[in-house]
């Protein structure tokens, strides 16, 4: 229970604040407040989530498997996603087609879809 209560109140500064908390938690989780129970149990859940998404990447960049391209390196979607067809715009202003990449899951991105259609995460 203290490492939740740590997780929860990591982000608070305000030490009477973060001791007040531990102690409401510590009191429901001690099971004198048991009808309290599911809503700890929800709270927890929700707290968890939320530093999770937080330590996920906001998203995914694209990149050109020609050899030679300046897009072999990660590109963001503001630069690349212009294009409607999805083709790299280096590589098609020298007359080769290639499709862009997912940089997260390597998936071909087809038109001008702002998330990748393999693994769901959006292009940054």
């Amino acid at each position: 229970m203290e490492m939740q209560c740590e997780l929860l109140v990591s982000n608070i500064s305000d030490p009477k604040t973060i001791q007040r908390m531990k102690e409401i938690i510590g009191h429901i989780s001690d099971g004198s407040s048991s009808y309290c129970a599911d809503a700890l149990k929800l709270g927890l859940q929700k707290a968890f989530e939320l530093k999770k998404q937080k330590k996920q990447p906001p998203g995914v960049l694209l990149y050109c498997s020609l050899a030679g391209c300046p897009w072999t390196t990660p590109t963001a979607y503001s630069s690349a996603g212009s294009h409607p067809s999805g083709h790299c715009i280096p590589c098609s202003n020298s007359g080769h087609s290639r499709y862009l990449l997912c940089a997260g899951c390597g998936r071909v991105r087809f038109g001008v879809h702002a998330s990748c259609q393999g693994c769901a995460q959006r292009f940054v």
